[in-house]
């Protein structure tokens, strides 16, 4: 494996155990299709990560589904993502 890969490999595994880097985090999802997976974003000039995050697919079919962010005591990154439900069907 490449130094560069290693590399990259080390930052994603700090993500996943919930510490900023470069600004980026990984937050866990709780709830829903995609719950106890983790969401890499980007954090804010406020340091908070976004409000509200869409996921789609997963084991629930094709569907869209909100997660908020919301502050937790219990995770590293201090902040977990909880399912909001799915979200209204759009016609196109």
């Amino acid at each position: 494996m490449s130094t560069d890969n290693s590399e990259h490999m080390r930052t994603i595994d700090r993500w996943l155990a919930g510490e900023v880097v470069n600004n980026t985090i990984g937050i866990k999802v709780v709830g829903g299709p995609f719950d106890g997976r983790t969401k890499i974003v980007l954090l804010g000039e406020d340091g908070r990560p976004p409000a509200v995050i869409r996921a789609s697919g997963g084991p629930a079919g094709p569907s869209r589904h909100a997660y908020e962010a919301v502050r937790s005591t219990d995770v590293r990154a201090g902040w977990i993502y909880t399912y909001t439900g799915p979200e209204p069907a759009t016609e196109s």
